[in-house]
């Protein structure tokens, strides 16, 4: 037997053997401490701009779950769409961190109220408790009460973006009128009732020979019953006493002239004495 060429023989086993041992020890080191060994390190990719499902689906893809955040109004970015993600985007993070998503609300909106048959300082409470503001107030001859809402733009009911206004239209009252009776009112009245229906006052003549109470209406032009257009003027007569004028009797006597008055001087045993 050859004792040389034995150990040369035999090399080969040798290594078989080695590589085998570090083999099965590098598997079991790598089941058993896996965290410790392999990379579990990852770079966050940027899904700002995704819906949210669809970021989700490439968060997961890359290991990381996701998880939705707050909602924030915006202007131009629709709803369900992410504006931002923490962590950031690009940033490396271990896998499995829990990547939260802010998300679009969309544009704010706010309904416009009804506003008809309201007054326009109750429209502009009505438009303004809706967080939206009062726009352009425009006048139009209508049927309904002279000062009442008849229109709105946008009409009611319709979504209007935030900040947003709202313009309304009054009515300016009929194109013709009735002539109110304002016989025996006072001039206060008559002219509230006249404004109130759409007419103006052009004039108030004064008759110191009537025997109605002061400042009471007893002529009107046009006169009671009759139509008259819308805006048209109304002259009004009422009654005036003037005062009546301050007269002075000359009776020719002489008004007497002011008492003298005169002092007595006590006698010295009256003289009070200081205590």
């Amino acid at each position: 037997m050859n004792w040389r060429a034995a150990p040369r023989r035999a090399l080969p086993y040798l290594i078989a053997a080695a590589g085998g041992f570090l083999i099965s020890y590098a598997a079991v080191f790598l089941f058993a401490f896996p965290a410790q060994v392999l990379p579990d390190d990852g770079i966050l990719p940027n899904v700002v701009g995704k819906t949210f499902e669809d970021a989700s689906a490439i968060l997961q893809k890359a290991g990381f779950p996701s998880q939705q955040g707050e909602s924030r109004f915006h202007k131009t970015i629709p709803a369900n769409v992410v504006i931002q993600e923490d962590p950031p985007a690009g940033s490396r993070q271990k896998r499995g961190t829990t990547v939260v998503l802010a998300l679009s609300a969309g544009q704010k909106m706010a309904e416009v109220p009804v506003t008809t048959n309201m007054s326009q300082q109750q429209a502009r409470i009505a438009i303004e408790n809706t967080g939206l503001t009062m726009g352009n107030v425009t006048e139009q001859l209508a049927d309904a009460p002279r000062g009442l809402v008849i229109a709105s733009s946008p009409a009611a009911g319709t979504q209007v973006q935030l900040p947003g206004s709202v313009d309304i239209v009054i009515s300016k009252g009929p194109a013709t009128v009735q002539m109110p009776d304002l016989y025996g009112r006072s001039v206060g009245e008559a002219r509230s009732m006249v404004e109130q229906i759409g007419l103006r006052i052009a004039g108030v003549s004064r008759d110191t020979s009537s025997l109605q109470p002061e400042n009471t209406v007893i002529r009107q032009l046009p006169a009671a019953g009759q139509t008259i257009s819308a805006g048209g003027p109304v002259s009004l007569t009422v009654s005036h006493f003037p005062p009546p004028p301050s007269i002075r009797i000359d009776t020719g006597v002489a008004s007497p002239p002011p008492a003298t008055v005169f002092r007595i001087p006590l006698p010295a045993s009256r003289v009070p004495r200081p205590e």
